[in-house]
């Protein structure tokens, strides 16, 4: 799956994620890389800190890449050829459709036809007007913080 990144802070979750998935520790994710666990962990805390090429080696052992889009080319949005797809599979229609925009363009209404619902049901009804509330008498009730006092050293 791709996904667009324009800071370096938003590789911070993704590092993780990516992790996470593989099932790696942070120690086991250094010793594929040969950097220690506290690099692994200094790394997924500021990912802008890193060199490209230790972060293209974390990557590569994520089992993940790093790819460049140019924005300022207008996409092609002429569809897939039909013989690269199988028939009838609108998931691998739809990761086509994403590879070649970088989002979905599926259109919805061919879809809810396909399950037998007429387009006019399938639309969303407008809420409902709700009737506004009384006022109350006094002062709002205050909101209790997390504790009810603060809570002191071996309390927990």
């Amino acid at each position: 799956m791709d996904y667009p990144l324009r800071f370096a802070d938003q590789l911070r979750a993704h590092l993780q994620a990516l992790r996470k998935k593989r099932g790696l520790t942070q120690a086991q994710a250094g010793s594929l890389v040969g950097v220690s666990q506290a690099r692994i962990a200094e790394i997924e805390a500021n990912p802008g800190a890193v060199g490209f090429e230790q972060l293209m080696k974390l990557l590569a052992a994520l089992g993940a890449s790093i790819s460049l889009r140019d924005e300022d080319e207008a996409p092609a949005f002429a569809a897939p050829a039909s013989a690269e797809l199988p028939d009838g599979d609108r998931r691998a229609k739809g990761r086509n459709a994403v590879r070649a925009y970088g989002r979905m363009l599926l259109p919805a209404s061919p879809i809810v036809q396909e399950k037998g619902v007429e387009p006019a049901a399938a639309a969303p009804s407008p809420p409902e007007p709700q009737a506004p509330r009384p006022a109350a008498d006094g002062p709002a009730p205050t909101v209790r913080g997390r504790f009810a006092a603060t809570p002191r050293k071996g309390s927990w």
